[in-house]
């Protein structure tokens, strides 16, 4: 058995890679590298009912001139693009699988290998050619190198391949990003979090990708010290932010615009949540790309307003759908956000990618272990102390007895979101049963805050617009807008009497 330990690196537009690695990069790296160019040819196999996907198995047979080697890659994890997944290489005398050649241990105790071998069938395929650079450099750390350009193949449908993996051979993991960095400042690059096989299953399934709302809370231990549940927190925010860019690049589906700027919004609260305890120049650094990337993304609240107003099976479209001058106006300025603001180009923009890298650096690079040792402290020691402080403030400037307006409420968005966020960061190490109950009026009225929003646009637009039945439309949209309010109001109300889950 192998561990795999690489970070999958995807090209943005298409430039003559093969040529910036070769005269660009590799004279400068001080290394010493052997290259080989290949084609490769890989067949993925299941059963029909995909029980070794239900296993977290992945199986291939790949071909090389001539050559034929199985692969079964067992459970892994993939944290901010960084792949590690133990795998397992037998020899074949042709391009027929056999399980029985793995070692049985591999499988659970109850499963027929046998079985599986019966049922097994293709599914999809993976050819592209490969430029693999194997550096040995003078520390003794050796990595590979390798480009990979080509298709992922169904028998109906095909994506492409165009991506760049550094695996460890030897050495430090953090000698992965040194030279990831010399990368990122060569071609334009991001993050990539899913493997071929995961796009092939995809694929091959007919699915495509559904942007994801967020969980209620992240799964903590009470072990967990500060630098453990900021990397949890770190690495999902991270996730959600790439998962989403991939959605909205397959897709085009606009909610995954909202996830991207929501996942920019997590990686930064997380940072604010623990950089009083994880004091270090590295994460002020980030902290500040971050805030000036997040106003790249503003826009988004106006698109997903527009979204929900057009929306067949949202609150507003049966009265606006009777006017087809707002569904047109409404359609035009969704296209015009769209077409000012280009997130393709925003997605694949190097800086953002260099960024991302960055992020996900630190769980290997641990930058604040240079300052101090508060990053051993245990979570449930200042996670008490973190709630209340946030919630307080929230009571403080949302209090019970002062009636809140629309204006109120959306100028009080920001704190609550963030201190949601970090309820979603902390409420995993509490009892479900008085978390869920306290968080769920507040969600209810972030919920609200949206519908508002998309209410306030739409008066914003008839204000100015020249629609025929105007005057109907700006009482309609004061009636919705109040008695929205009042379901708000009573909400709110009722969260401001719930009793702290977290206190002991």
């Amino acid at each position: 058995m192998e561990t795999e330990i690489e970070l999958k690196l995807l090209v943005c537009g298409h430039p003559d890679v093969v040529k910036v690695l070769e005269n660009q990069l590799l004279p400068t790296l001080g290394a010493h590298y052997t290259t080989v160019q290949m084609a490769l040819s890989n067949r993925y196999y299941d059963t029909p009912d995909k029980q070794l996907r239900a296993m977290d198995m992945g199986f291939r047979v790949r071909g090389r001139d001539g050559r034929f080697q199985q692969t079964l890659k067992t459970a892994g994890q993939v944290q901010g693009g960084l792949h590690q997944r133990p795998e397992y290489n037998v020899e074949l005398e042709d391009q027929n699988p056999d399980l029985a050649l793995f070692d049985p241990a591999i499988f659970p105790a109850d499963i027929s290998i046998a079985s599986l071998q019966s049922q097994l069938c293709p599914l999809f395929t993976t050819h592209f050619s490969r430029h693999a650079y194997h550096l040995t450099f003078s520390n003794g750390t050796e990595l590979e190198l390798v480009y990979d350009k080509g298709q992922v193949a169904t028998e109906s449908h095909q994506q492409a391949i165009n991506e760049i993996e550094i695996e460890l051979k030897k050495g430090d993991v953090a000698d992965i990003f040194h030279l990831a960095r010399k990368l990122a400042d060569a071609l334009p690059l991001r993050l990539g979090i899913f493997s071929k096989a995961a796009r092939g299953y995809l694929l091959a399934a007919g699915q495509e990708l559904t942007p994801r709302a967020l969980p209620d809370f992240l799964g903590l231990d009470e072990q967990d010290n500060i630098e453990q549940a900021f990397l949890k927190a770190l690495h999902y925010a991270l996730d959600y932010w790439q998962f989403h860019q991939q959605c909205y690049l397959e897709t085009g589906k606009p909610r995954a615009l909202g996830g991207i700027s929501a996942g920019i919004q997590l990686v930064s609260q997380a940072i604010s949540l623990y950089l009083p305890m994880l004091q270090c120049d590295e994460l002020l650094t980030l902290q500040s790309r971050l805030i000036k990337l997040n106003n790249d993304w503003y826009w988004t609240d106006s698109l997903l307003a527009v979204k929900a107003l057009r929306s067949r099976k949202g609150p507003f479209r049966k009265r606006l759908a009777k006017s087809e001058e707002v569904i047109s106006y409404l359609r035009g300025r969704y296209e015009g956000l769209l077409m000012q603001h280009r997130p393709d180009e925003l997605i694949l923009a190097p800086q953002a990618g260099r960024l991302q890298l960055e992020l996900a650096a630190l769980a290997v690079e641990l930058p604040w272990r240079k300052s101090g040792e508060a990053w051993q402290s245990p979570l449930l020691e200042h996670a008490r102390g973190w709630l209340a402080q946030g919630w307080f403030t929230i009571s403080q400037s949302m209090p019970r007895k002062k009636k809140f307006n629309a204006q109120n409420y959306l100028s009080s968005e920001p704190l609550l979101r963030q201190t949601l966020f970090n309820g979603l960061f902390l409420a995993g190490l509490f009892s479900p049963q008085n978390r869920d109950q306290f968080r769920a009026p507040w969600l209810d009225i972030i919920d609200g805050i949206d519908e508002l929003k998309a209410l306030h646009l739409l008066k914003s637009e008839l204000d100015v617009a020249d629609v025929q039945d105007k005057e109907e439309l700006l009482v309609w949209c004061k009636d919705k807008m109040a008695h929205l309010l009042e379901v708000m109001e009573q909400s709110r109300k009722a969260a401001l009497k719930m009793e702290p889950y977290w206190k002991p």
